[in-house]
């Protein structure tokens, strides 16, 4: 839903625009620029998700082939979808604060915080705005610690105008646990470096050539190939199910 709302919103703010390359043009328009200055706009990284927002159905009530990828729905549009997160809401949140009486949910903000490297990106795993975001619903976030020298939080989240009393609690849970006098905002002089020291950087466009004349020029001192790079999801999924 965000990449169909992200499409039409840029455009949008591109129509403010004056004097600049995109100024009155769309999506399509800024991936096409992006690809004709590749060396430039994108030395490391590709620009996924703007073509898959690129390549959403057009209309609001149009069957989305990306949301059946996930949700098996082949007929779900974007105002189905809209409607389906008001039942998440009423269904979801709404129905476990009432059962066990609860003033707000609590629960890590997200898995805790990356350095972001060219081997594997970023490291999103999940994050408590995905429940609470959808539905449009009240969302506090507040420092917990921190893990291997990077800030981790911790959310609370309720009801439609529950925030006064999301707000209490947050701030409850601060005079208690000192957390954000603890965990100052710093640069620190290091971070986690593991699985990106000795990273070739390499931009997307050169990297098949790489691969090629470094194949010919071991084949040409009698060496056999490498192995294949491992896959960078593979092995984030090795990490999270280690029995796989």
């Amino acid at each position: 839903m965000l990449c169909y709302d992200f499409r039409n919103d840029v455009q949008s703010y591109f129509g403010t625009r004056v004097g600049v390359p995109m100024a009155g043009k769309t999506l399509a328009d800024a991936i096409a620029f992006n690809n004709a200055h590749a060396d430039v706009e994108m030395p490391f990284f590709n620009q996924d998700i703007w073509t898959l927002c690129q390549g959403m159905a057009p209309g609001p009530d149009d069957p989305q082939p990306t949301f059946a990828a996930f949700t098996g729905d082949p007929t779900l549009s974007y105002n189905k979808a809209l409607k389906a997160d008001q039942l998440a809401a009423t269904g979801g949140i709404d129905a476990a604060l009432n059962m066990f009486h609860l003033d707000a949910i609590v629960m890590p903000t997200d898995n805790p915080a990356w350095p972001t490297d060219l081997l594997y990106g970023d490291r999103f795993f999940f994050g408590t705005s995905g429940f609470a975001g959808p539905e449009g619903y009240p969302i506090v976030q507040v420092p917990i610690g921190e893990v291997e020298g990077l800030p981790m939080g911790i959310s609370f989240f309720g009801t439609a105008f529950s925030e006064p009393k999301l707000i209490t609690l947050a701030s409850g849970f601060e005079a208690v646990t000192n957390a954000r006098a603890h965990n100052l905002p710093t640069l620190p002089p290091t971070a986690p470096d593991y699985g990106i020291a000795g990273t070739t950087l390499v931009p997307p466009h050169e990297r098949g050539q790489r691969i090629k004349a470094g194949a010919e020029a071991a084949a040409a001192r009698g060496l056999k190939p490498a192995a294949t790079p491992p896959d960078p999801k593979a092995l984030a999924n090795k990490r999270l199910h280690p029995t796989l």
